[in-house]
């Protein structure tokens, strides 16, 4: 235990505290973020995709979400990995 009548005491104790927090921060210890969820406005912001163009995805089931209700619900990591499969060549592939 610190005692609290030397302050140098007092500044070594907050020095280990930081360094602490550092060393987890620079060893990836930090929590992961849940996951977002939201409805039909995060999904538009994530895929800059209409209102219309959403619902017709959903309705072709192309387009990863839940439904729950007359809810839809929508992952941010879902979503921008679908982008990302739908990704396609630079076209200097054509041709081999």
């Amino acid at each position: 235990m610190v005692s609290m009548s030397n302050p140098f005491e007092i500044i070594n104790s907050r020095l280990d505290s930081i360094e602490e927090l550092v060393q987890r921060a620079l060893h990836g210890n930090a929590p992961e973020p849940p996951e977002e969820l939201g409805g039909l406005e995060l999904a538009q912001a994530v895929t800059r995709l209409s209102k219309a163009r959403i619902y017709s995805l959903v309705s072709e089931r192309a387009i990863p979400h839940a439904k729950r209700g007359n809810k839809l619900y929508f992952n941010r990591a879902d979503l921008l990995a679908w982008i990302a499969a739908g990704k396609r060549g630079n076209g200097q592939e054509k041709g081999r």
